[in-house]
């Protein structure tokens, strides 16, 4: 019982790491270090990683070890997209089933997004939260399959979701918090075309931001052409650096 307390505590301190943003997509992971972080021995840690791994939000290479999952343009865009359908369909079944428990909880959500949205430097902690909220309509679609999917589905955003932070003017940060506003309100209101209609360009405008941001990284990784190896270094330098 106690070992398996042990691995299910690395699983989950991993876990949160991961979906805090403390690693970003490709950077490798130590199970030597980690475990020295944890305060356990390497075999939790290793069964952590073999769990995550098969969770896909790491990437297992023979010999190699683990990596933070590093998805492409093309990934990111069938996530999206799978993700509005989902979504669309968990709204409208919120906007009729959500309980007031659940309505509790969305505008509990919306109270911390509001706090955070008072300080700039937390916008990528308030884009986190916002995934929160998601998973709660999910959750008060009373579909329990759709939720798990959802659930899953929102854990491999996690990965990227801080990429949002980029590029944001604040008049795109305002507008975001104030569709996050909306959509509880249609909820809670049983508006369940508003509802579905919100999400639809909600999702439509994030994945826009995010594609503009994995095409400029994917073009820095194309092959240099002759004598602009430095000029590549160095663009890819500043794109590292500001990623942080």
């Amino acid at each position: 019982m106690q070992k398996r307390k042990v691995s299910g505590d690395a699983y989950s301190a991993i876990k949160d790491m991961l979906l805090s943003g403390q690693f970003k997509p490709g950077n490798k992971l130590s199970d030597q270090q980690l475990a020295m972080e944890l305060g356990v021995s390497r075999t939790p840690v290793r069964h952590a990683l073999t769990r995550l791994a098969q969770e896909g939000l790491l990437e297992e290479s023979m010999g190699k070890g683990h990596y933070v999952a590093d998805l492409d343009a093309h990934q990111v865009a069938d996530l999206y997209a799978l993700r509005e359908v989902l979504e669309a369909h968990a709204v409208r079944l919120a906007a009729e089933r959500a309980t007031p428990v659940n309505i509790k909880e969305l505008k509990e959500v919306l109270a911390t997004l509001e706090k955070l949205g008072e300080d700039p430097s937390k916008r990528g902690e308030e884009i986190r939260v916002g995934l929160r909220m998601h998973e709660i309509i999910a959750r008060a679609s009373g579909d329990a399959f759709l939720h798990e999917t959802m659930f899953r589905l929102l854990n491999r955003m996690h990965l990227f979701i801080w990429m949002d932070t980029l590029n944001e003017d604040p008049q795109a940060a305002d507008r975001t918090r104030s569709e996050h506003r909306d959509l509880v309100e249609f909820i809670q209101s049983g508006k369940s075309d508003e509802a579905e209609a919100l999400i639809r360009s909600h999702i439509r405008t994030a994945k826009r931001g995010i594609l503009k941001i994995l095409a400029a990284r994917e073009a820095f990784y194309q092959p240099a052409k002759p004598g602009f190896a430095e000029e590549r270094a160095e663009a890819d330098s500043v794109f590292v650096n500001h990623s942080r």
